[in-house]
């Protein structure tokens, strides 16, 4: 009796993409498992990160004016200078909601951060600025922290309070050396608004 024999092209198609599958999932799951020595080894690019704080339930707009040792400045209208970044130029409540995909996230904190990816020898200042003052209460109390990353240390911490629309206070000087140390800290007065440009008439949006 002559038999015939049937292969189904189909079926082992699909018998090889399953296991073509498994293969793929097992990869990335060993790959997720176990992170390659390269991502373990990588470092915060930042040298120095200033924290600026007010209280949250204050509608009040506060700004970061950092100036470095080659008198470049950074501030709400010029966000990137140099080594020098403003990652957020928080305005109140104003921008507090932000719009995803997926839905509004509320960002209910008060705060700007500046971040030096580098550093140069000299001196640095930073300013904190009343643009607004909206709320009420008055006067209106601002922490500014200054931290070194690598290794992590909090050099210093200045409490400051701004009165009215308009007041600026130094909250410390500091100066960085060669080899990206801290050496000095002061809180002697420097005006720094008036260096901004534009003015700062400039239409926020607000």
């Amino acid at each position: 009796m002559k038999r015939n024999y049937h292969t189904s092209l189909s079926f082992l198609d699909l018998l090889f993409n399953t296991v073509l599958c498994f293969a793929a999932l097992f990869a990335l799951s060993f790959i997720l498992i176990n992170p390659s020595k390269q991502d373990k080894n990588v470092e915060v690019k930042a040298e120095f990160i200033i924290t600026v704080t007010w209280p949250n339930d204050l509608n009040n707009d506060v700004d970061t004016y950092v100036e470095d040792p080659q008198g470049r400045l950074v501030a709400f209208m010029r966000r990137e200078e140099g080594l020098m970044h403003l990652d957020r130029d928080d305005v109140g409540k104003f921008n507090d909601i932000l719009s995803t995909p997926f839905g509004d996230v509320e960002y209910n904190e008060n705060r700007e951060v500046v971040t030096l990816r580098g550093t140069i020898e000299g001196e640095y200042v930073v300013n904190v600025h009343m643009y607004m003052q909206r709320s009420q209460e008055s006067p209106t109390p601002v922490r500014i922290q200054l931290d070194k990353i690598n290794p992590f240390q909090i050099v210093t911490v200045k409490d400051v309070v701004l009165d009215i629309t308009g007041s600026e206070k130094t909250a410390f000087r500091f100066t960085v050396d060669k080899e990206g140390k801290v050496s000095d800290i002061n809180h002697l007065p420097k005006t720094l608004t008036r260096e901004a440009v534009p003015p700062l008439s400039i239409n926020r949006g607000r």
